[in-house]
């Protein structure tokens, strides 16, 4: 209980600290809120009517920052007379609700002077942290302001006077003003702390007090009238219930029987609490047993479950459940029990009463509603029981071999004293007894009797009342046409019986024998196998007894369950049967690989000795698991991974060498060491281009005249390819970019002949391309054609002979003339150009005159003689003309140059 006090003492301190810190600290008697001297603020008054302020923020002199009363307004009136709301606004969010107003009405005379109001405290407004100042004047605007500052804002509105205590109005939606202090003050004080009355106290009940019954009205007070008080019970309860607002404590459950205490806390509106319990004591009615004590007799040959006894016991509440049940059995047993809602006293089933032993029992029966428990006595007295007897045993029937399952055979009676129910069950002298007895006392065969070889049967039947059992009497049966059973006469084997796999289909196993006293019984044999696949691959001929393999379906080792099956006959002679066994060993014989296929194709290229070929796609299957293929090829060209089947080339093979073969047929074999297969394998191989086609030499020489015909043939570069077949094709291609022109071809066979004229060449000029031939794969050879034009107009034999290499011949003889002339033709060509710039055309005049005009004699002509000529080609007339005129050129003379 301490320790409830505690924990329920530090919870109201919590919910009062709560209150504190959103409320804000209680505010210290003489504070004020507002302007320290309102009459300071005497300068200036509104004048619109019905006018509400609203002050936002004033250097937060017009919001208070505690929890507290307004005691006392301080103002300024100026000017006018009549009603003045001061008031308190609390925003909160965009929610501004008016907390409360003192009103005060300035008469004539009063004006212009600051005034004091003192609010009585039933009067007074509670005010928390964040609550605003605001003014209401109705008529004509009294309060005074002043204009300075720069924070304190403010808003003004006529729409709000009409805001009733506790009513909002949106201040957010007037516009906000700044830069004016008004004449007003609010003094504050803490108040009055709230009370609970009338705690301390204790009410008593009982516990059949009906759910909802009012327990306790608590009173509060506080002598701040305007100070809102919430009341709460700070105790966690299931049985009772608090209302808040009209103070009341009822019950919402059955009350617990026992002291419970309730803590309540009355809280105003600054958080100042008072606390108060009340408790509440429950007595509880107990139950009452209105039957008890009670006597009964029962019979000690008593079998069956037995209800005794039904205790009547009841509660006045309604609320509490009564519940019996047995305290305790002098002497002690366990034979006795109660159960149900009717508090119902049971013995129970097969108790084994004695007289002799026990033959009274006291039971105390205790009842209760969980809270208080009341006890009764209940007597059981046992009755001696009068032993059975058997009226027509012993006793003999004689039967036929003919009787069906539930044939009558016999009835056994009995008799007993008290009348008991009676019992009979039986043993039988035979293990195999087709024969029962029913309670009734009728014995009836359980099966069909020809299906059994014995003669006779003893049947030791016994009688029982539940308490005594009486027996055994003897009732024998004679069969008097016995049937004999068939016998197997060749099963067990000392062995197993060892069939190969894949044995023909049909051959006999197995012959059973048999042999039956009956000789005009019809016998049918069976057989089960385990597993039960044997029956797939064995069969049973169901009138001789042979045991064949299948018709259909041949014995595969690989695919058993087990090699070891076990064969289980039973002969029948439609009512006795001989049963036996016998086991089967499948043995395992190798079996030969196998191809899936009879041809198989391999597609490579040729190549060097070692070099890949492929792995062929063969899809060998071995029936036996975890047998071992290796692989063999009967072609010598070739090689076979034994455990891959990868095939290689076994020597260097080139389809280029006349009479090899593209595709080649050879046996491949798979053996698993004992037993081999055989298939085709077509392997063919590729071509390669592994042959580069090249000249019979690096360079080559021709002669001929710049007038020789177009189509005439110089000679044969003719070039050679070791690949036959499409890498063997060759074509040739010459490099004739630094001629200007395509003047030489090469045909197919390699003849080199003149493709277009020569003339635009002089005699004694040595021409130099570049030849190529290239086979279809991209494999290609060059060489050095020299073309000489001689001097002589009786043109030279085309030969390749080496001989003295000509000025012309020498490349570098041709790099220097070449450069040389690129020199002199960029002088010209620069001189031109600086002429056309600047105007000045006196500089290739002069050179001209220099050029045409000689300062020594003028050389007089070379004879021809003398001097080679050389043809000359002729200037076109224009061109003549035009460089002729002022120029100092002389003209050329055909047949004679200048040398």
């Amino acid at each position: 209980m301490c320790k409830f006090k505690f924990w329920m003492l530090a919870f109201s301190t919590f919910v009062a600290l709560c209150i504190t810190l959103s409320k804000g600290a209680t505010c210290k008697d003489g504070d004020h809120i507002g302007e320290g001297d309102p009459k300071s603020k005497n300068k200036e008054v509104d004048t619109t009517n019905g006018l509400s302020i609203y002050f936002d923020r004033s250097d937060d002199k017009m919001k208070f920052d505690c929890c507290g009363f307004v005691k006392e307004w301080e103002f300024y009136a100026k000017s006018n007379v009549g009603t003045v709301h001061f008031q308190v606004w609390r925003p909160s969010g965009s929610t501004y609700t008016l907390v409360g107003e003192n009103q005060y009405t300035v008469t004539s005379g009063n004006e212009n002077a600051e005034i004091r109001i003192s609010i009585t405290t039933a009067e007074r407004i509670n005010v928390q942290n964040g609550d605003i100042i605001g003014i209401y004047q109705p008529v004509l605007p009294i309060v005074s302001y002043k204009n300075e500052g720069s924070n304190n804002q403010y808003r003004q509105t006529t729409a709000a006077g009409t805001t009733p205590v506790g009513g909002a109005f949106d201040w957010s939606t007037v516009t906000q003003s700044t830069k004016r202090k008004y004449a007003i003050r609010a003094d504050v004080t803490n108040g009055n702390n709230p009370s609970i009355t009338n705690l301390a106290a204790t009410a008593t009940f009982t516990d059949d007090t009906v759910i909802g019954t009012l327990i306790f009205t608590l009173a509060v007070s506080d002598a701040d009238s305007l100070d809102p008080l919430t009341t709460a019970m700070t105790t966690t309860s299931s049985q009772f219930t608090f209302d808040s607002s009209t103070l009341k404590v009822t019950s919402t459950a059955q009350l617990p029987a026992g002291t419970t205490p309730l803590n309540f806390q009355v809280t105003d509106g600054c958080g100042n609490t008072d606390t108060g319990t009340l408790t509440v004591v429950v007595t509880n009615i107990p139950p009452v047993i209105h039957n008890l004590p009670y006597n009964v007799n029962v019979k000690e040959d008593q079998t069956a479950e037995l209800e005794l006894y039904v205790i009547n016991a009841t509660d006045s509440s309604q609320y509490d459940t009564v519940t019996c049940s047995i305290q305790s059995v002098s002497p002690a047993t366990s034979i006795f029990f109660t159960k149900n809602s009717l508090y119902g006293i049971y013995l129970q089933a097969f108790p084994s009463l004695s007289y002799d032993t026990v033959n009274a029992y006291v039971l105390t029966i205790a009842c209760t509603d969980s809270k208080d428990t009341v006890t009764g006595t209940f007597n059981v007295y046992i009755t001696r029981n009068n032993a059975p007897v058997f009226t027509n045993l012993q006793a003999s029937v004689n039967v036929t071999a003919s009787y069906t399952t539930g044939t009558s055979i016999y009835t056994v009676t009995s008799s007993d004293a008290e009348g008991d129910q009676l019992y009979y069950n039986m043993t039988c002298s035979s293990v195999t007894c087709p024969f029962a007895i029913y309670h009734s006392g009728e014995v009836r065969s359980t099966d069909n009797l020809q299906g059994y070889t014995q003669a006779g049967y003893d049947l030791y039947i016994y009688v029982y009342d539940g308490k005594t059992l009486v027996g055994p009497k003897t009732l024998t049966i004679v069969v008097t046409d016995i049937n004999t059973a068939p016998t197997i006469t060749n099963l067990p084997l000392a062995s197993a019986v060892s069939v190969p796999e894949n044995s023909a289909l049909g051959v006999s196993v197995f012959q059973l024998s048999f042999s039956d006293l009956d000789t005009t019984d019809t016998h049918v044999v069976t057989a089960t196998y385990t597993p039960s696949s044997g029956g797939t691959i064995f069969t049973m001929d169901t009138t001789s007894g042979l045991i064949s393999t299948s018709s259909t379906t041949n014995i595969n080792y690989e695919v058993l369950a087990s090699p070891s099956i076990v064969v289980n006959v039973h002969v029948s002679d439609g009512f006795a049967s001989a049963t036996s066994s016998l086991t089967i060993t499948v043995l395992d014989i190798n079996e030969a690989p196998v191809f899936g296929k009879t041809l198989y194709h391999l597609t490579g290229s040729e190549g060097s000795a070692g070099s890949s070929v492929g792995t062929p796609a063969f899809d060998v299957a071995d029936p036996d698991t975890g047998a071992t293929q290796t692989y063999g090829i009967d072609c010598p060209e070739f090689n076979i991974n034994s455990n891959t089947a990868a095939v290689t080339l076994a020597a260097d093979y080139d389809l280029d060498v006349s009479g090899s073969l593209s595709v080649i047929t050879c046996n491949v074999s798979v053996t698993d060491g004992e037993l081999t297969a055989t298939s085709a394998l077509k392997i063919t191989l590729n071509d390669v281009n592994d042959n580069t086609p090249a000249f019979s030499q690096p360079s080559y020489t021709f002669y001929t005249q710049s007038n020789e015909a177009v189509g005439t043939v110089l000679g044969s570069i003719a070039a050679s390819d070791a690949d036959i077949g499409a890498f063997g094709t060759i074509s040739y291609t010459l490099d004739q970019v630094s001629l200007g022109n395509e003047y030489f071809g090469a045909q197919s066979n390699g003849d080199f002949f003149v493709k277009a004229g020569l003339t635009s060449f002089s005699n004694g000029q040595t021409l130099s391309i570049t030849a190529t031939v290239t086979d279809s794969a991209g494999l290609s050879d060059t060489a050095t054609v020299t073309i000489v034009i001689p001097l002589s107009t009786t043109a030279a034999t085309t030969t390749t002979t080496d001989r003295y290499m000509t000025f012309v011949d020498d490349p570098r003889n041709i790099a220097w003339v070449c450069a040389a002339i690129v020199v002199l033709v960029g002088i010209v060509i620069l001189m031109i150009y600086q002429s056309f710039r600047f105007g000045d055309f006196t500089r290739i005049g002069n050179w001209c005159q220099r050029v045409s005009t000689k300062p020594s004699e003028p050389k007089k002509p070379y004879r021809m003689s003398t001097y080679r000529t050389q043809k000359v080609r002729d200037i076109p007339e224009t061109r003549y003309n035009r460089h002729s005129v002022n120029s100092g050129w002389k003209p050329w003379r055909t047949g004679i140059v200048e040398l």
